[in-house]
């Protein structure tokens, strides 16, 4: 919609709301306090996160999860935080973990198949062997998010939730001898991975 249309419906509502002596605002409020409103307001919240996950599955685990995060900083009573905890909850669970990754790994599902499930086999396969002798330190994406689904979206030091900022360390260091295979490689938080650091660097000197 152009913005010259909305400059031009906006003006023809607040003169005809002057024409009919504020009544239309009137309305509009009495609309606005309605519970009718809410409820449809409602319906399009759910209505649109559905469609998103149904779209993008791969993104449900980090939009949760920074939804988590974001609610835990805003200031709440007890029992909004009872009544929303058990919702941001249901990602810590290992089916909503094993379907997200069943989901990921398959390429984001739809039409599942015997060409499909052999394409995701090798993908795997192919991925557990990848990293070998290599000097460098970057991991891909892909390996990050596929280390992080083999432990549950929990971080290997402390066991809590990944947060989406995760990051992917070396069990044993490149310069001592390990490499970028998944077996040597661990999703750790932050927090976690920046204690790691700060001790591997200690362990230096």
């Amino acid at each position: 919609m152009k913005i010259e249309l909305v400059i031009f419906i906006i003006t023809g509502l607040l003169i005809a709301n002057t024409y009919y002596d504020g009544k239309l605002i009137k309305i509009l409020n009495t609309i606005k306090s309605s519970k009718y409103l809410k409820m449809a307001t409602f319906a399009f919240g759910g209505l649109s996160l559905y469609l998103f996950f149904k779209k993008n599955p791969e993104n449900s685990k980090e939009f949760f999860g920074r939804a988590n995060d974001m609610i835990r900083t805003l200031p709440m009573t007890r029992d909004s935080a009872d009544l929303i905890s058990p919702f941001l909850n249901l990602t810590n669970t290992k089916s909503f973990t094993d379907t997200n990754q069943d989901i990921y790994m398959s390429g984001g599902g739809g039409g599942g198949g015997g060409d499909n499930s052999n394409e995701s086999s090798a993908n795997v396969n192919r991925m557990m062997m990848s990293g070998k002798g290599t000097t460098k330190r970057s991991v891909s994406e892909t390996k990050k998010k596929f280390v992080a689904a083999n432990q549950n979206w929990l971080c290997g030091d402390c066991k809590r939730q990944l947060p989406a900022w995760f990051e992917v360390d070396h069990v044993i260091a490149l310069h001592n001898g390990g490499s970028n295979e998944v077996s040597n490689l661990v999703a750790l938080c932050r927090d976690c991975h920046g204690k790691k650091t700060a001790m591997d660097r200690l362990d230096k000197l």
